[in-house]
């Protein structure tokens, strides 16, 4: 049913329009245009052309994925939250995509040491400019006041800084010593950046000021965190167990290390230093994070993450559609798994 001025049809009628608009952006691209600098830019926008086809061919593969959704809808409906009316905020959407298509493969490269080769060395070089310089040209050439692009332009490289900075305290972070209160430092810029630049560019292009817009970047670390959260979650009930792989201190992780006698804490460590290499220490590691008495323990430690998100946007309030809906982004993402109540998306 469609309820209000962005119900359910309205939001696919939405992404089916930003999806078209991708795909002309796409064949822009492979032509050395779209990018507002001369033409015969083709090498660089060939091979952006051919990244971002190859991105959506996964994501179409994977079948629908709540995440991707709220990748769309999330600055529509700060925009329709202003000013009544979604549809403006398709840049920023458009935007936010890139940003995720770029952060997809980054986030994938292994972590060991070593020379790339020629290959991966060009798609890293690729991904950096579809998530970083494309934004950048896009909102050069946007049809609104130098203001309006000065602040569009400060929020992509605060989301870039802060990005950076929770990636690398994923890199560096042991398990050992990490903390909760840590752990969801580095989640707010790795995952929670991008979700805030959108939700404040969004708010910026509807002609927000600054508290409003500080409010809806707010907003949007909040449900990017969350977004993470489920990561973690799909990652261990899926039995993908990659965060295990690669060592990675997570949320799930440092809570049961947390919830831990000493002696059990110095036997879950030596699971996860043997997890990297060994599958029946990632299963008996991740048996051990789901346990009914862990999980539920953990969903009160995260219960207060969702009820931030949702009174930021009792406090910000605005058109009641599209903040109703934004509601349903955090339920969406937090889901009805049993225990931690995390959607699997």
């Amino acid at each position: 049913m469609d309820e209000g001025v962005f119900g359910r049809a309205a939001q696919e009628r939405a992404i089916a329009e930003v999806e078209a608009e991708m795909a002309r952006l796409c064949e822009l691209l492979a032509e050395g245009m779209a990018m507002g600098v001369d033409e015969g830019r083709e090498m660089v926008g060939g091979a952006m052309s051919e990244f971002l086809v190859e991105f959506f061919d996964l994501v179409r593969a994977e079948g629908p994925r709540p995440g991707v959704k709220s990748v769309v809808t999330l600055p529509l409906l700060v925009h329709g939250a202003e000013t009544g009316e979604p549809g403006p905020g398709r840049p920023v959407a458009v935007l936010h995509l890139l940003w995720w298509a770029s952060a997809r493969y980054l986030d994938g490269l292994p972590e060991a040491a070593g020379a790339p080769s020629a290959a991966t060395g060009g798609k890293v070089l690729t991904a950096l400019a579809v998530g970083g310089q494309l934004p950048g040209r896009l909102i050069a050439g946007l049809p609104v006041g130098g203001p309006v692009r000065a602040a569009l332009a400060d929020e992509l490289s605060r989301a870039w800084v802060d990005a950076v900075d929770g990636r690398l305290r994923r890199l560096t972070e042991r398990a050992s010593n990490a903390t909760l209160a840590s752990v969801l430092r580095g989640y707010e810029g790795g995952t929670g950046a991008p979700y805030a630049m959108a939700a404040a560019s969004a708010a910026r292009l509807a002609g927000a000021d600054g508290r409003r817009t500080a409010g809806w970047r707010a907003y949007g670390r909040a449900l990017g965190v969350l977004r993470r959260l489920a990561d973690d979650q799909r990652d261990l009930v899926t039995g993908r167990y990659e965060d295990l792989a690669a060592g990675t201190a997570t949320f799930p992780l440092v809570h049961l290390l947390t919830e831990l006698p000493p002696a059990r804490r110095r036997e879950a460590l030596a699971l996860h230093a043997s997890a990297r290499h060994s599958a029946s220490a990632r299963a008996e590691l991740a048996a051990w994070m789901l346990d009914e008495e862990i999980a539920e323990s953990c969903a009160a430690a995260v219960a207060p993450l969702i009820d931030r998100a949702h009174g930021l946007l009792d406090m910000l309030g605005g058109d009641p559609g599209c903040v109703r809906e934004l509601h349903r982004l955090v339920d969406g993402t937090v889901g009805r798994l049993p225990g931690l109540r995390l959607a699997v998306a």
